[in-house]
């Protein structure tokens, strides 16, 4: 068996000596079939099959890694759920305390309220009777033509 030409320099005399023997065409037909490079160059099945086999060794080791991530990430999303929880049961234990503390807030509000409009009552009602006793007054004498004090 011929080695196929191993340099560019073999190549351009091969292809001259085809195109003196074969004609242009032809010769040019015939080395587009000869590969540029040396055929220990080229990949065979074999050599795919290996490249085959390391792809499916780099993928199973690829998913491995992704389901060791996912279930770091599972756990970690499992614990922050978990302090979530915790957080929102002591907000609505404090939020329950503060209404708590407002219905108590409001029972001294209304105490207070109560107590003002007593006051304000009795305030009143102390100014409104010597003044309506002097109005009374104040009308009798008009009425029956006293003589008054004022």
């Amino acid at each position: 068996m011929v080695a196929a030409p191993q340099t560019e320099l073999e190549r351009m005399e091969l292809t001259s000596q085809l195109e003196e023997t074969l004609g242009t065409d032809a010769a040019r037909t015939l080395m587009a079939y000869i590969p540029p490079i040396r055929t220990e160059q080229l990949a065979t099945k074999d050599d795919l099959t290996l490249l085959k086999n390391d792809i499916d060794k780099d993928i199973k080791m690829v998913r491995k890694d992704l389901e060791m991530v996912e279930n770091r990430l599972n756990t970690k999303i499992d614990r922050l759920d978990t302090k979530m929880d915790a957080g929102f049961k002591e907000i609505r234990a404090e939020i329950k305390e503060i209404h708590g503390e407002m219905k108590g807030v409001r029972g001294e509000m209304r105490l207070g309220i109560a107590q003002q409009t007593r006051q304000f009552i009795t305030l009143g009602l102390t100014l409104a009777v010597p003044t309506c006793a002097a109005v009374i007054g104040l009308l009798v004498a008009i009425f029956f033509k006293m003589p008054t004090a004022i």
